[in-house]
């Protein structure tokens, strides 16, 4: 219960930043002096290239050195980013800023893995939903903060970085209490069973109920996957990807997390650009409103995805389909208006959509997995968007590429979710076609 409390207080206070809706506007005030072509062609996309050259070292550096290392990192990172959005002035050093971010982003996914070596699997999705529930609160609370200082003339968006500086500095002392994670010793069998399950089905767990053993726990499992020696270890991690061969809903679900977080996240990241193109005072502008709403609708869905009762291996498909076509017109009406309010909306219902069908992908994979290679399966889903948003980020925002105006880059966006939903009505159609073949052979 102890580490449980103080892993949801070190999640609110590192959600607690009160300048995140406001970085840009920040960024082109008088405060920085930069152009919103310099913050989005030369200063954003440092963040997209640094967070996918440190998410595969820190991917595997996570169970080498066993989860509260990273951590510490995660935390010294953010108070680094935020020492330099106070301190720091001129282009490069903002660029450094993204760059020290992006390390960050990637060593978050310690903070999630480390529960599962910490806390009993009888007690995972309790704490699970602990702990998101309380990087909500810290996010709800520092949005709210944030707007009613801007909204007030009460504070400025100086002041709002250096709320979120003390608030991250404060993290990285709480990061020193949390407890490390035990090395635990154990025979050759439960080495090979704790490995080597990574590479097993569902389905195969249940084949093997006759021979009397206990699965083991997702807590045995994080506790001891390096214990076979690190050679071992990163073999049988990459034989693990085989399951995407095995389990065609496993590959269906994670080309569609793939593909719609790249997008997302692009659309996260320059939302803020395209807003300014709508708010002629800068000084003065509502995006703390949208953060609250994101904030709250991406909270309710996720929790309500819980009780609906949807039949994803027959509707999931189409609702794939139907809801990247709405987030498509959602982009592009957000492209071509001027109404700010609209834009705020928009930016809302495609995040309400993402946080809505991430819930159910992460489900319906984890449902198909044994213990052993959730959080592979995810980091690798993770590592292939940051391979598109490279790629993207490079070729039509980056000074170096097309460096195109915002409001072509979310026609783009929108032209791109429209792609992502024909992928998946061609995979309706073909599936279609294919059942009466293979029954007709079978025949």
């Amino acid at each position: 219960k102890a580490t449980t409390l103080l892993i949801c207080v070190y999640g609110i206070v590192k959600e607690f930043r009160p300048a995140t809706p406001f970085l840009t506007p920040f960024l082109v005030s008088e405060y920085k002096n930069l152009t919103k072509e310099v913050v989005y062609g030369d200063i954003y996309p440092f963040w997209t290239y640094s967070y996918f050259l440190f998410m595969i070292p820190i991917f595997f550096l996570t169970d080498v050195l066993r989860y509260k290392p990273i951590i510490i990192l995660e935390a010294a990172t953010l108070t680094g980013t935020w020492a330099l959005l106070v301190w720091g002035q001129g282009k490069l050093q903002m660029q450094f800023m993204q760059i020290v971010f992006g390390l960050s982003s990637a060593a978050e996914i310690a903070y999630y893995s480390y529960m599962y070596a910490m806390v009993d699997e009888k007690n995972y999705k309790r704490v699970s939903s602990y702990i998101r529930s309380a990087a909500m609160i810290g996010k709800l609370i520092a949005f709210s903060l944030a707007q009613i200082l801007i909204s007030t003339n009460s504070g400025s968006y100086l002041l709002l970085n250096q709320i979120s500086f003390v608030a991250v500095a404060v993290v990285t002392v709480i990061s020193f209490f949390l407890p490390s994670v035990p090395t635990v010793k154990v025979d050759k069998q439960t080495r090979i069973r704790a490995i080597g399950g990574s590479i097993r089905s569902k389905e195969d767990e249940k084949d093997d109920e006759s021979d009397e053993q206990q699965p083991l726990s997702r807590n045995a499992v994080e506790r001891t996957k390096m214990s076979s020696g690190v050679r071992m270890y990163f073999s049988l991690t990459f034989r693990s990807l085989s399951i995407y061969r095995t389990s065609p809903a496993v590959l269906k679900w994670s080309v569609w997390w793939a593909l719609a977080a790249c997008g997302y996240y692009q659309i996260c990241n320059y939302s803020q650009t395209l807003w300014i193109s709508m708010q002629p005072d800068v000084d003065h502008v509502q995006n703390g409103i949208a953060e609250i709403a994101n904030t709250l609708m991406g909270a309710i869905l996720s929790f309500g995805m819980q009780y609906l009762t949807i039949d994803w291996g027959k509707w999931g498909g189409p609702t794939l389909a139907a809801s990247s076509l709405l987030i498509a017109a959602l982009q592009i009406t957000a492209a071509f208006t001027d109404q700010i309010y609209l834009a705020y909306a928009c930016y809302v219902g495609t995040s309400a959509i993402y946080h809505m069908l991430i819930t159910a992908a992460c489900f319906n994979i984890a449902s198909l997995l044994t213990s052993s290679n959730y959080g592979l399966v995810f980091g690798v889903n993770t590592f292939v968007a940051l391979i598109l948003q490279t790629a993207l980020t490079f070729v039509i925002a980056d000074s170096h590429g097309l460096n195109l105006d915002i409001r072509y880059q979310f026609i783009i966006y929108g032209c791109y979710f429209g792609m992502v939903s024909l992928v998946f009505v061609i995979s309706i159609v073909v599936s279609c076609f294919h059942k009466p073949i293979s029954q007709s052979s079978i025949t």
